[in-house]
């Protein structure tokens, strides 16, 4: 297992300098980062350019950091009832420039108009092509957790996907944190999905799904000791970025975030 930290707060929401921040990651002791699927209000993975990319990239690079996953945000089952849906095929071109291994997106919900069986086929059939895709570039596609209001809601439900897709390049951003809020015990999602998790993402948080807040990694409810052995029993030895928010100062978090989580790596024995 690897520790990464992912950027899109920094880089993109507060447009902090590439330079700047991924020499402080590197410096901090992290592997590598993640990277956002757009940049800026779009939802199109153009919107990354090429002198942004060979910028990340060549960055990146100079720090010694690998582009562990790219990760977009626009939900898939809301951008499907657009003229342009979420954009999965050229956001697995963006990976591949950055040298990125997994992409991943959110699932989304309901949509107005649309049968829970049409838009089950839809999402179905996208995933598909984006996934066989994505396996022609050496890519992983994963969708990024279970929601109560998405239309995988569940642990079930997610399985159910997994065996209507049917595509073994296709599994999920494993996130510990938003599985506890909603009543998800972690551990127990590991040893049913372990051969799915194809990525994961590390925040924390107090309180209780649909009231709670964001905290840095290791400072609120989160037994990250007891997650990263379940990890290693299971023989997970992927990548694992450390999540913060706008409202956590950018060394502050990349700093706290490390410590808290290689002290739980060494805890659990990893």
């Amino acid at each position: 297992m690897k520790l990464a930290f992912y950027t899109y707060s920094y880089t993109d929401r507060l447009n902090l300098p590439v330079a700047d921040c991924l020499a402080h990651i590197a410096q901090t002791g992290y592997a590598g980062i993640d990277e956002s699927g757009t940049f800026g209000a779009s939802e199109d993975p153009r919107s990354v350019t090429f002198v942004r990319r060979r910028l990340v990239r060549d960055t990146a690079q100079q720090h010694g950091l690998s582009v562990e996953a790219v990760v977009t945000h626009a939900e898939l089952t809301t951008t499907l009832a657009r003229e342009q849906p979420l954009d999965l095929v050229r956001t697995v071109d963006l990976a591949a420039d950055l040298g990125g291994s997994v992409v991943t997106f959110h699932m989304g919900g309901p949509v107005p108009d649309w049968t829970d069986d049409a838009l089950w086929r839809s999402v179905v059939a996208a995933i598909q092509t984006a996934a066989r895709y994505a396996a022609s570039r050496n890519i992983a596609l994963a969708v990024d957790g279970i929601w109560p209001r998405w239309i995988v809601p569940s642990p079930e439900a997610l399985l159910r996907l997994f065996d209507d897709v049917g595509e073994d390049r296709f599994g999920v951003n494993f996130d510990p944190c938003y599985l506890t809020l909603i009543g998800v015990d972690p551990v127990s999602f590991v040893r049913r999905f372990a051969a799915r998790i194809r990525h994961a993402h590390l925040k924390d948080h107090i309180g209780r799904y649909p009231k709670w807040e964001h905290r840095i990694p290791g400072e609120g409810v989160m037994d990250y000791v007891r997650v990263f052995a379940a990890l290693a029993e299971a023989g997970f030895a992927g990548s694992m970025a450390v999540e913060c928010f706008p409202d956590m100062p950018f060394v502050e978090a990349c700093g706290r975030g490390y410590a808290a989580m290689t002290e739980a790596l060494r805890k659990a024995g990893v």
